[in-house]
């Protein structure tokens, strides 16, 4: 990804499956929602981490390992599936605003877990490296700057994201407005792990 068309092109087709309402997404609007943007970082970092070391990872060969144990990525899979819905329950049965509980609700190595568990992430970098990886440039200069790229692009989102659901905390900051939100993000968690369910079976 040398030129500015290149990077444009990238752009095309990555931002849209980036900025998409998967479960990463949803979970940085639940934490914004929860814990307000700046106690959202930890968890966004958490995040970005792992989807990061997972397009090092591709980009030197995990597709390949993935593509030869398909049932290793089944299993992924539904873990990550498990993981959603759980975490979508934990928000139905919210009660209202509970200070304590909130600023503890997502973490650092919450992000951690939900990306090293989602597979849609995976997907993604598969699909980058499939459509942008030049096999005539250096692999280690082609890996690292779409790894780079791919980063400052999931930190925008995630963080547009998580500010999101913190404006609407602030906006319906009452103790209803919170039971709302919780089911409305919970019912949108166990939608996204139902349909992630449908995708892997």
């Amino acid at each position: 990804m040398g030129s500015l068309s290149e990077f444009v092109l990238w752009l095309g087709i990555i931002f849209p499956l980036v900025f998409s309402a998967g479960p990463g997404n949803v979970l940085c609007a639940v934490c914004g929602a929860s814990n307000g943007f700046k106690k959202s970082i930890p968890f966004i970092l958490g995040l970005d981490l792992v989807y990061t070391t997972y397009a090092l990872l591709a980009g030197f060969g995990l597709s390949a390992i993935v593509l030869k144990y398909p049932k290793l990525f089944f299993i992924v899979q539904i873990g990550g599936v498990l993981y959603i819905l759980w975490l979508g329950y934990k928000f139905l049965i919210r009660k209202g605003i509970q200070t304590k509980e909130l600023e503890g609700q997502l973490t650092f190595m919450d992000g951690v877990i939900s990306q090293a568990l989602n597979v849609k992430g995976i997907t993604i970098v598969m699909t980058m490296y499939s459509q942008f990886l030049d096999k005539d440039e250096s692999i280690i200069y082609e890996v690292l700057s779409l790894s780079l790229a791919l980063l400052v692009l999931n930190l925008c989102t995630h963080m547009t994201w998580s500010f999101g659901g913190s404006w609407m905390a602030k906006k319906f900051a009452s103790s209803y407005a919170v039971q709302v939100q919780s089911k409305v993000f919970g019912l949108m968690l166990i939608g996204i792990a139902v349909w992630l369910l449908y995708q892997s079976l």
